[in-house]
């Protein structure tokens, strides 16, 4: 800002102090505007931060619904760890007939579920560019909460992914086509090494579902703006004491 000296000269104190309080009171001015003009920038930054979250959620939110549809796959692998329980063993062999196994290798998909992995770029990218420090420190606490669970729901994801291409890799290998099914011909360790692989997907597919629903719980509460760290803990915490294997529905919305 250019200050320019006064038309007429200072003869008085009193003319000094009127100068400077001018020259005071514009420089107050123009630095009270730029600081509400950033101010107005920030808070358009978070508004936008906040809708792009909150739409990614109402995305995530449908996508996690069908995906916690691939527990139907746990059938199978229990089916399997009980054909080959009751199995009796006949010149070196066994054998058992099961359904095709749900597992497509070098996927999760399942014969009723096309899977995809919920988003988590919006808050990402604010992350790494440092947009996050516009969001309220409750507000901030919910999303580091659901960024965690769905760090812990990928390394789940992965196991369960692993798990399922054995599977597939196995039942190309050691069964072949019948109507209604497909028939396994297996040696006792061949039959020990399904049902142990069998087991690390039933118990990977539980931690899915359960991290699934941890981070349903987040994305609920980002859409309906109910962003209340203490109350979506007592949720979540309700989740985890209902256990694994049997948790209740949690409440989605259409």
């Amino acid at each position: 800002m250019d200050v320019h000296p006064p038309h007429a000269g200072i003869h008085t104190w009193q003319d000094f102090w009127i100068h400077l309080g001018t020259i005071t009171i514009g420089l107050l001015i123009a630095i009270g505007l730029e600081q509400s003009v950033e101010w107005m920038h920030r808070l358009h930054e978070r508004h936008v931060l906040q809708h792009d979250l909150r739409e990614e959620a109402e995305r995530n939110r449908d996508i996690l619904t069908t995906d916690m549809r691939i527990g139907e796959d746990k059938i199978w692998m229990q089916q399997a760890m009980a054909a080959i329980a009751a199995a009796k063993v006949s010149e070196g062999k066994l054998t058992i007939t099961l359904p095709p196994a749900p597992c497509d290798p070098g996927t999760l998909n399942t014969p009723n579920v096309k899977y995809f992995a919920p988003s988590e770029t919006v808050w990402t990218a604010a992350r790494e560019s440092g947009l996050t420090a516009l969001i309220p420190a409750a507000e901030a606490r919910v999303y580091a909460r659901l960024a965690h669970n769905l760090d812990l729901m990928g390394a789940a994801r992965d196991k369960v992914a692993a798990a399922c291409d054995e599977v597939g890799a196995a039942q190309q290998r050691l069964s072949v086509v019948v109507a209604g099914g497909r028939v396994w011909t297996l040696t006792p360790d061949q039959a020990e090494k399904l049902a142990e692989t069998a087991s690390r997907v039933d118990i990977a597919t539980k931690a899915l579902i359960f991290r699934s629903r941890v981070v349903l719980v987040c994305e609920d509460a980002i859409v309906d703006e109910t962003l209340d760290s203490d109350k979506i803990l007592q949720r979540i915490g309700q989740v985890e004491g209902s256990g694994q294997a049997e948790m209740p529905s949690i409440e989605t919305h259409p």
